[in-house]
């Protein structure tokens, strides 16, 4: 009489050096931007229009999400490495922006030579 626990023992039947599947899919990375994302506008809306009792009380509300974000971006950053893609729509603005100041400076150039 065999025991549960050797009936469904795992590392008996699985071969030894098989490979792991990627099972991480774009929607995960999507999420992961959209959080980003909203945790920015978190940010932005606490330094404008919350009121705090002091100063000291915000620099540590925002040192929170800036946690929180900083947490997103290195599982992004993951999932990127790991090839995981997703529609560049959903990178968020903060992240994106790196690319833009090139692309509007090169615009703003072509402006200014018409």
């Amino acid at each position: 009489m065999t025991s549960p626990r050797q009936q469904f023992s795992v590392s008996e039947q699985s071969p030894r050096g098989s490979m792991q599947l990627n099972t991480h899919s774009p929607y995960e990375l999507k999420d992961l931007y959209q959080n980003i994302d909203l945790i920015d506008r978190k940010i932005a809306h606490s330094q404008t229009w919350e009121t705090f009792a002091s100063q000291d009380a915000l620099d540590a509300h925002v040192r929170k999400l800036t946690t929180k974000r900083a947490n997103l971006i290195k599982s992004a950053l993951v999932l990127t490495n790991l090839g995981v893609e997703c529609d560049p729509q959903y990178v968020p603005r903060s992240l994106s922006q790196t690319a833009r100041p090139v692309a509007d400076t090169a615009s703003g150039e072509d402006a200014a030579v018409s």
